[in-house]
């Protein structure tokens, strides 16, 4: 530990010195002078003139312009469909083939 300051005597002298502020604060505060008390003097006396009335103008507003839309009501389109329907004709297929029938049955045999 040869000359290289440790963190606890840097507190002790940081804190020291600190003291020593204060104290040498304390004296100078307690050495000052008292204040000199202010100097009061008299205030002015008001004259007396006469009151002058006064005008006061200030541009006037112009008037709130409202604008109004007239919409029409909307227009109502009717319209007629006619739909003709023709009847179908019906088709017939005919057999190209001729084939023995068969007869049906149910599926059960006994």
């Amino acid at each position: 530990m040869s000359g290289r300051p440790t963190w606890g005597s840097a507190a002790v002298t940081g804190l020291a010195g600190f003291v020593a502020g204060l104290l040498v604060a304390a004296l100078l505060v307690a050495g000052r002078s008292s204040p000199r008390p202010a100097e009061v003097t008299a205030p002015p006396t008001p004259s007396a003139s006469p009151a002058v009335p006064v005008t006061v103008t200030a541009p006037v507003p112009s008037p709130a312009t409202v604008t109004s839309i007239e919409t029409s009501p909307p227009t109502t389109t009717t319209s007629f469909v006619e739909v003709t329907v023709e009847p179908t004709t019906s088709t017939t297929v005919t057999p190209t083939s001729t084939s023995p029938a068969l007869p049906l049955t149910s599926g059960r045999r006994d």
